[in-house]
């Protein structure tokens, strides 16, 4: 009885230690997670900003609509041929 009483301090010591190392883990992982979707907001936010500035030019530039049609969509004016060089 004596032995586990003079020993007691450096049980709960050794116990707290353990506990705060795992708390210590789970704080870690927590933050890494916290930081993961800060970059992922901050990433959609980007997005976000270039989207509604493609959607303001489609609604008020017919330049930037022609240009769209003719790059990403492949469509010509009526009368042009279309040439395709390579590949």
């Amino acid at each position: 009885m004596r032995k586990i009483r003079k020993n007691l301090p450096f049980l709960v010591m050794i116990f707290l230690i353990i506990c705060c190392g795992i708390r210590l883990k789970i704080l870690y992982t927590s933050y890494k997670t916290y930081r993961f979707y800060k970059n992922e907001i901050a990433r959609f936010e980007k997005e976000n900003k270039l989207l509604l500035e493609k959607i303001e030019k489609i609604k008020n530039d017919p330049f930037y609509i022609e240009k769209l049609l003719r790059e990403e969509w492949g469509m010509m004016k009526e009368g042009e041929l279309a040439i395709k060089i390579g590949e």
